[in-house]
């Protein structure tokens, strides 16, 4: 470490001598003077001393991104010396009148780093030119700096597709089934929609709800939030970005979205998308009801595989409103939103697995029947007011879960394997089961289980901030309080038979009153930033005092001469109180975190600059735990002091090639990432209470007191090529990290009982090495080709405690490598577009266990996906993909299955607001509702009520208002 920050400042002393001496800037905002948007195209030009326009430009861009801005326009930064003294510049936009802008500069701080240029209002050009149309190759991206841009004009896509289509198809773009977005391996921090947030980020319900045809671009970005622009640190960490920009047709005016459809299986649709904008103002409406639980479409390039096809029914209906304003000086803003989300859940699962145990493998089998309803409401509000020199703000949020669970379930275990078997055989083993599975039999269970819970939860951060002026100080002060209430009921019967005695061990029947629960968390923050020339310095304080009261009260009903009737409380049902499986605890943390900041940034005459970033966090914590079971009180205390490295960067960005012409274009870039990160993570004080849990006999957990604090270190390296010229883009990425003390959860299994003594351990052996890199490329004489691909080699050690038939669990180590390929080959000519795609992936696990059966198994999918517009309106999507798995040396598990999905579309030429769609999945009927699984503890074969194919009819109804012209 002691030679890193040697050679770091070595190279920051070296490079100094080459860098500009920019300290002191002017900086400004553009806008056209009747709707007070930003002009886009804005430019700045500067004059020399005599008058004479001087080519600045396209240096004033390039500090406009490495400023933290999200591009250059809109926004200008110009460097001037450091004196009183008067500029005079023009602000020119194609389609408006030119301004000559006089500004004087005076009494300059000694730390002041920029001075704020009022903003600058363009009048329209009283003539309009003819518009000339220019026809030329649709560029799919292309990189401005650090920032790459995705034309969506540019990517064929089915009629009535939305957002989640587009961005499953953006190169080196990755969408997940839950709305998580990875663009080179690397998640999405934020979405946003015109550079605003929408719904606080709720990926998803923007994903689903956004048309695509409404789409101009889709730009990726390291930025940051309001807050950070307007406090201008540098040192202010960025966050990953994707900014949905809008087509201008759909920036005012009225936009509905509708669609409707049923399909066979009782499949239904509905969905509805309105949103009002104008310059300053957004409101939108939201709605959808369906029973599909299904994420799949129809041509769409995503994740998705027949492993992870989901179980049982859902039925999910949804409302909501949101709210943005900004005022035209952006001085001002508020937004919130309110949702209603509703899902219930039916599911049947037959599930048997076999456990890998040393000494002999045991088999389960279990049929589970359940019905969950989960009611959620939500609402969140932001007001912020920014002035030049003071911001302060205000953040509200509330949310509001009901959840209602039934499920029934029967159970066994055996120690030979069973074919054939059903719920009703295993009902009635012990009255009508044959003398060979009464023989085999280790364990059964019968289990019926109801409850409900209600869960509120409401938040208040006001937040304040100043500008000390004529310098680069920064003040800003958060406080903050949460609150939580839950409480739960909850019914569970257990009727256990060990063996082949038909008498059970336990009949037990409990009702747990988890009265409510209070949760209180405050937290206060204090930060200070300044800087000096190229370096900048924070100091961050956050004190977090969390109260948190859990009680939760078993009454064994079945001590009572009449349990009465499973879900209602019998007469005297207090005198069933059960002390050795009830406790109250509270627990209070008080928590305080310093977090200094040192970021160093300097420019070079060639284009290159260096970037050092350092922010590590010294925490105390102590941590303070009454806890009471069964009579005796408990006190678990701890003082927990611990380093956090979110990101220590070295980031190191270079910019080489040709220099041409007089604004001195730069033909790739180069970056260079270093990161070293430290996660650390206290153990959860309830698994330190030396207390044994029975309540579920068959999963006895127990406490354990001697539990360490657990260290993960990450070491990753990267190296981006961006070229602005050429449409190539490549990411590669090498990462290698090791956890000291891992926490996790072993156990030991009784083979003659199937019961598991579970406990929490500290494991030392768990590291992980990955090598990745990501390549997109568009090539071709009209750029009609475009190649993807992505390469991952990982090598992951794991740890866990394992015992079988022991006092103690054994140190139990697994380990894989895996090696994959992905690569996509897409040619489009016009709107036609076929992609052809392989993806492989090679999967080697062993184990230090002696009875661990090694698995070397290869997943190869592969095939096609096509768009195609026909005449008459009508347009095909379809994909059909071969999955293979091979190596598992099982019937069921080495599988090729060939999946054909298509959707059939029609635009009337006369009524484009209308689309009809038909969307069939799993044409050639080759899914089934039976999952395979395998890994380093067992294999497991399971069977549920899912239906993967159908037929679905829908209708798309889409409209757009615009404001007459004056």
């Amino acid at each position: 470490m002691k030679k890193l920050i040697l050679f770091t400042l070595y190279l920051s002393v070296v490079f100094n001598a080459y860098s500009v001496d920019r300290d002191f800037w002017l900086t400004g905002q553009i806008k056209e003077s009747v709707g007070k948007t930003d002009l886009l195209k804005a430019m700045i030009i500067l004059f020399d001393a005599e008058g004479n326009p001087s080519d600045t430009i396209k240096e004033t861009k390039t500090m406009r991104y490495k400023m933290g801005e999200m591009s250059e326009i809109s926004f200008f930064s110009i460097p001037v010396q450091r004196k009183d003294s008067t500029y005079v510049f023009d602000v020119a936009c194609e389609g408006y009148m030119t301004q000559t802008v006089t500004y004087r500069v005076e009494n300059v701080g000694k730390r002041e780093a920029t001075r704020k240029v009022p903003t600058v209002y363009l009048d329209r050009a009283p003539h309009k030119l003819g518009e000339v149309t220019v026809t030329a190759s649709k560029i799919k991206f292309y990189n401005k700096g650090d920032t790459i841009v995705y034309n969506a004009d540019a990517f064929q896509l089915a009629e009535g597709s939305m957002l989640d289509a587009l961005i499953a198809q953006l190169p080196g773009a990755e969408l997940n089934d839950d709305g998580q977005i990875k663009v080179n391996g690397e998640f999405v921090e934020s979405l946003l929609l015109n550079g605003k947030k929408f719904l606080d980020g709720n990926n998803k319900l923007m994903l689903e709800n956004i048309g695509a045809y409404t789409v101009k671009s889709v730009e990726v970005y390291k930025g940051q939030t309001e807050e950070e622009k307007w406090l201008d640190d540098p040192s202010r960490q960025k966050h990953l970005t994707m900014d949905v920009r809008l087509k201008r047709e759909y920036n005012v005016g009225l936009i509905v979205n509708a669609q409707g459809g049923y399909g066979t299986e009782d499949r239904y649709t509905g969905r509805l998308f309105a949103s009002w904008f104008n310059p300053t103002t957004r409101l939108t409406l939201l709605g959808n009801v369906n029973n599909l639980n299904d994420n799949r479409q129809p041509g769409k390039n995503d994740t998705w595989t027949p492993e992870m096809m989901p179980s049982g029914t859902k039925k999910y209906s949804m409302g909501g409103f949101n709210y943005d304003y900004e005022s035209p000086e952006r001085d001002r803003q508020a937004n919130g939103y309110l949702t209603f989300e509703q899902t219930t859940n039916n599911n049947r699962l037959t599930t048997a697995r076999t456990n890998f145990l040393a000494g002999g493998d045991t088999y389960e089998n279990s049929f589970d029947n359940s019905r969950n309803r989960e009611t959620k409401i939500q609402t969140q509000h932001v007001l912020r007011r920014m002035k030049q020199q003071i911001m302060y703000g205000l953040f509200l949020k509330g949310r509001y879960t009901r959840k209602d669970n039934e499920s029934y379930s029967v159970g066994a275990t055996f120690d030979s394997e069973q074919k054939d078997i059903t719920m009703k055989a295993l009902e009635a083993i012990y009255s009508d089961g044959t003398p060979e599975r009464l023989d085999a039999i280790i364990n059964r269970s019968i289990t019926r289980t109801d409850g409900a819970s209600r869960d509120w939860e409401g938040q208040a951060f006001p937040n304040f901030a100043y500008k000390i002026p004529k310098s680069r100080d920064r003040i800003s002060i958060e406080i903050g309080v949460k609150y939580r209430q839950n409480k739960e009921e909850r019914w569970r019967d257990h009727n256990i038979n060990y063996g082949a005695d038909p008498v059970p061990a336990y009949r037990r029947r409990q009702f747990f009153d988890n009265s409510p629960n209070h949760t209180l968390t405050l937290i206060n923050n204090l930060t200070y930033s300044t800087g000096y020339r190229n370096f900048s310095f924070s100091l961050n304080y956050e004190y977090r005092f969390l109260d948190q009261e859990k009680d939760s009260y078993m009454y064994a009903l079945d001590r009572l001469p009449d349990m009465g009737i499973f879900g209602v409380i019998p007469a005297g049902y207090l005198d069933s109180f059960d002390p050795a499986n009830s406790y109250t605890s509270r627990l209070i943390e008080n928590t305080h975190t310093l977090k200094p900041v040192v970021w160093y940034d300097t420019g070079f005459s060639n284009g290159n600059s260096l970037n050092i970033l350092f922010t590590p966090s010294l925490a105390l914590k102590h941590s303070h735990l009454d806890y009471w079971r069964d009579g005796r009180d408990y006190l678990v205390t701890r003082s927990d002091f611990f380093v956090k490295a979110a990101k220590s960067d070295i980031h190191i960005d270079l910019g080489l090639g040709r220099v041409g012409g007089k604004r001195k274009r730069r033909q790739f870039r180069n970056f260079m990432v270093y990161r070293w990160i430290i996660e650390p993570k206290t153990p959860n004080l309830m698994d330190m209470v030396d207390v044994v849990n029975d309540s579920d006999p068959l999963n006895i957990t127990e406490g354990n007191p001697d539990l360490k604090l657990e260290y993960k270190h990450t070491h990753s390296l990267e190296w981006k090529y961006t070229p602005e010229v050429r449409h190539i883009m490549n990411m590669l990425r090498g990462s290698y990290s090791w956890t000291d003390d891992a926490l996790t959860r072993g156990y030991v299994y009784n083979t003659s009982t199937g019961v598991r003594r579970i406990r929490t351990y500290n494991v030392n052996g768990n590291s992980s090495a990955a090598l990745t890199d990501n390549f997109s490329f568009q090539f071709g004489s009209k750029d009609q080709f475009s190649l993807s691909s992505n390469t991952n080699a990982n090598l992951m050690r794991y740890s866990d405690m394992i015992g079988v038939d022991l006092d103690e669990p054994a140190l139990s180590k697994v380990r894989t490598w895996t090696l994959s390929e992905k690569l996509g080959l897409t040619w489009q000519i016009g709107q036609q577009s076929l992609q052809l795609g392989v993806d492989y992936t090679n999967r080697h696990t062993t184990s230090s266990r002696e009875d661990f059966a090694a698995i070397d198994a290869d997943h190869l999918n592969y095939g096609f996906i096509g768009q195609f517009r026909l005449p008459g309106g009508f347009g095909i999507s379809t994909d059909f993909i071969f999955y293979s798995r091979k190596g598992y040396g099982i019937k069921e598990l080495d599988t090729t299955d060939a999946i054909w999905n298509m959707r059939l579309t029609y635009c009337p030429p006369r009524a484009k607001k209308w689309v009809f769609m038909v969307d069939g999945f799993d044409m050639l009927r080759q899914l089934s509702n039976v999952n395979y699984a395998v890994n380093a503890a067992g294999r497991t074969v399971s069977y549920s009520n899912a239906l993967p194919r159908y037929l679905l009819f829908s209708l798309q109804y889409r409209l757009n208002i615009q404001p007459k012209k004056r």
